[in-house]
């Protein structure tokens, strides 16, 4: 293991532990991500469905939905990539140009880098799409200074937390 991939171990492990501690209240949240889609005005907008140790989606989509808002989830599929389909139908769609991303993260600096689990699914997906807007969704401890980053890291556009929306490119 390089330098850098423990350097991501180390802060992955650290921000899983602080999570587990953590409210995971979705409110203050849900409001920043909904002020992000009204900045943006988009076509579409994709996010994923939360885990339990992840900043709450799940008011968002559904407040999404209630405003005739379409939504795209990913799911995983073979070869680590990521196929996309609409919340309320099921249909596969693909992500384009005008559409509105917001991505899990572990860790996210000013600069947009972004750490996530390791496995490179959204790093993959943010390598084919160009015109898309991304934001990442963490909660406000997992802002830092710098993230370590490796060729294939891929950055964000924003960052969206429970207390804050940070606009970087």
């Amino acid at each position: 293991m390089n330098d850098i991939s423990l350097a991501k171990a180390t802060i992955r492990k650290d921000v899983l532990n602080l999570r587990s501690q953590m409210n995971h209240s979705s409110e203050a949240l849900t409001g920043n991500l909904l002020e992000v889609v009204q900045l943006h005005k988009p076509k579409r907008v994709a996010t994923y469905v939360s885990y339990p140790s992840e900043p709450n989606t799940q008011d968002f989509i559904q407040r999404l939905v209630d405003q005739g808002i379409q939504v795209l989830v990913p799911e995983t599929s073979g070869n680590y990539e990521l196929a996309w389909h609409d919340f309320i139908d099921n249909t596969e769609e693909d992500l384009a140009s005008g559409d509105l991303l917001f991505v899990p993260a572990l860790a996210v600096d000013r600069m947009g880098n972004r750490l996530g689990r390791g496995k490179g699914y959204f790093d993959r997906e943010l390598d084919d799409l160009a015109g898309l807007v991304v934001y990442a969704v963490v909660f406000d401890s997992e802002v830092l200074e710098s993230v370590p980053t490796e060729v294939h890291d891929r950055r964000v556009d924003g960052v969206v937390t429970q207390e804050q929306i940070l606009k970087i490119n």
